[in-house]
């Protein structure tokens, strides 16, 4: 399995532009929170991911396609009320 950092590295640079942060409680239990990195609003926030659905680039890759396409989904909806 992955290290800690190297999880956290390749889950928290997936979102460049964005800010993302990556933490890791003590169960090995994953939150991914992203915002604006300008004024800190919170886009999306996941708990609960079990690390161990992490241990290979590719389950990585899997989380961030699925959390990305849930990014695209607010934002079509947030575009919807705006109009």
């Amino acid at each position: 399995m992955m290290s800690v950092l190297e999880q956290r590295r390749i889950v928290e640079c997936a979102f460049l532009p964005l800010a993302c942060s990556c933490a890791i409680d003590s169960n090995d239990s994953v939150t991914i929170q992203i915002r604006d990195p300008n004024t800190g609003q919170v886009y999306l926030n996941v708990t609960g991911i079990s690390r161990t659905e992490l241990s290979t680039s590719r389950q990585i890759s899997q989380l961030v396609m699925q959390l990305r396409q849930d990014l695209d989904a607010l934002n079509s909806g947030q575009r919807r009320k705006q109009a």
